[in-house]
């Protein structure tokens, strides 16, 4: 038996698949302060994640999106689309700026079109 280094039976409101374990916990940490449940596994864990209950969406990046729908029957968020090139990084701060605000409401606005479309189907 092939063990689950998640849980896959506890209530999860989002699941985090990124190979980068420090970008999934920013990640996680923004969605949890937020108040939803997370669980993050790497994308070679994919194969072996069931479906928690409750489970709305997962967030992952442009490369797994194929595979994350083929596995797991829930709407994708790409993290992607949320960071931007930074003009100034030349004279300070990093390159690249995450628009963490933009990734949470986007993250709501899937979940709630999820819940309307499983209560009208």
């Amino acid at each position: 038996m092939l063990a689950n280094p998640v849980p896959s039976h506890s209530q999860t409101d989002v699941l985090i698949c990124l190979d980068n374990q420090q970008v999934a916990s920013r990640i996680g940490a923004v969605l949890s302060q937020q108040g939803l449940t997370i669980s993050a596994i790497p994308a070679a864990g994919l194969q072996q994640w069931l479906e928690p209950n409750g489970c709305q969406l997962v967030v992952t990046h442009t490369a797994m999106i194929g595979e994350v729908r083929d596995r797991l029957n829930l709407p994708v968020v790409n993290i992607e689309t949320f960071i931007f090139d930074r003009p100034d990084h030349v004279t300070e701060g990093a390159a690249r700026q995450f628009d963490g605000d933009a990734f949470v409401k986007r993250v709501f606005s899937v979940m709630n079109g999820t819940q309307r479309r499983a209560a009208a189907g």
